[in-house]
């Protein structure tokens, strides 16, 4: 019998004092680094904001400009922490609302400084309006980009009673900055087609990728687990067992006189009957066992946290299925038994021994005359 052995995993063993240490320091501080960062460029912002103000000597407007940017900073601030501990951004209105506040006190305080300076702070919406489009969804990014358009019209008008945006000075800035955001949302909306497209070609490679593991861990006859998985999950269930948690029974099976069925009957009806019986397998396990066809007419029952008394019962339910499966396309009188060999995994033994103990335990059972079951 040959056998296929798991690959263990390297094992890294780790000082424990020194992994809850770490644990509790670094991990607050990964998950705040976001929003501490952009606090502290806002912080910046608004400390140039200030001076460029302080420069213009319109020293009248100074309170309701420190008012606006005290109001704009602490809002901020509570919106970048609002999701601790979460670090990712979302299509959430959280983040719309994240991206609104910014834009609409970046372009309030624009309005303090003087004309000559204030393109420069104008382009920071605009670049919101880009950094949304690679989380927010078209429909949010315009609801975006129009509020912005909108907020600049009216703190202007505001501020500069009279021909206010409209003014000879005042209309080609306006007009730009509004030229600026209708290109930065064009530019946005072909950002946003890309990432649709992305996430779409990924759901796409993902469910791909799914199907290639179950395609490499499944039999394409029955659908069950094949020989290489199975040997996987025996490795992780001795290695489970070894630490002193459950332990695991084989079931090794084999169908009586199968070479029969494919003489008698033809090599398509013995597949179905293949299939029945892995049918039938499945039904009889918990949805904790595994099952898997292990080569040919060969099945091997891995139940989890399973004594070999549990194990017995189990293969008696098998049998009987067995004996009354009806196997669409073979005659009246057909009927199909199976031999079962039982191993209960023993501390420090291999997974090759414990499949072979069951492995002469079905030998017992084919030599005491078949459709038998004896444990090993």
């Amino acid at each position: 019998m040959r056998s296929c052995p798991g690959r263990r995993p390297r094992m890294v063993r780790l000082d424990p004092e020194t992994h809850r240490l770490h644990s509790l320091t670094s991990l607050p501080l990964r998950r705040f680094a976001r929003p501490l960062l952009l606090l502290g460029g806002a912080l910046l912002y608004v400390a140039v904001c200030v001076a460029f103000f302080a420069a213009s000597g319109r020293l009248e407007m100074a309170p309701m400009l420190y008012a606006v940017l005290g109001l704009w900073s602490v809002g901020l601030g509570g919106l970048l922490l609002a999701d601790y501990p979460k670090t990712e951004f979302d299509a959430g209105r959280l983040t719309f609302v994240k991206c609104l506040w910014a834009n609409v006190g970046v372009v309030t305080s624009a309005l303090f400084v003087p004309q000559q300076l204030r393109l420069l702070f104008l382009v920071l919406p605009l670049l919101g309006i880009v950094h949304a489009a690679l989380h927010l969804s078209r429909g949010q990014v315009a609801s975006l980009t129009m509020v912005t358009w909108l907020v600049y019209l009216l703190v202007h008008l505001l501020l500069y009673p009279g021909p206010g945006p409209f003014a000879s000075g005042e209309l080609l800035l306006t007009l730009g900055f509004t030229a600026m955001l209708w290109l930065m949302f064009v530019m946005a909306g072909q950002v946003t087609a890309l990432r649709d497209a992305y996430g779409r070609r990924t759901q796409r490679l993902n469910a791909a990728l799914a199907k290639l593991s179950d395609l490499a861990m499944r039999d394409d006859l029955t659908g069950l687990y094949n020989r290489r998985y199975i040997m996987e999950v025996l490795n992780r269930q001795k290695a489970l067992a070894d630490r002193g948690h459950v332990g695991f029974t084989v079931c090794y099976c084999d169908l009586d006189h199968f070479k029969r069925v494919n003489d008698q009957l033809g090599h398509q009806q013995g597949d179905r009957v293949l299939q029945a019986f892995a049918g039938a397998a499945e039904d009889v396990v918990r949805s904790v066992d595994y099952v898997s066809r292990f080569g040919g007419e060969e099945f091997l029952l891995v139940l989890v946290d399973a004594d070999a008394l549990a194990a017995e019962r189990v293969a008696k339910r098998l049998a009987q299925r067995a004996r009354e499966l009806q196997v669409p396309g073979s005659p009246p009188d057909f009927q199909l038994t199976v031999s079962i060999g039982i191993a209960e995994f023993h501390a420090g033994e291999t997974v090759e021994t414990v499949i072979q103990r069951a492995d002469w335990a079905l030998y017992a059972a084919k030599s005491a005359g078949r459709d038998r079951i004896v444990q090993g």
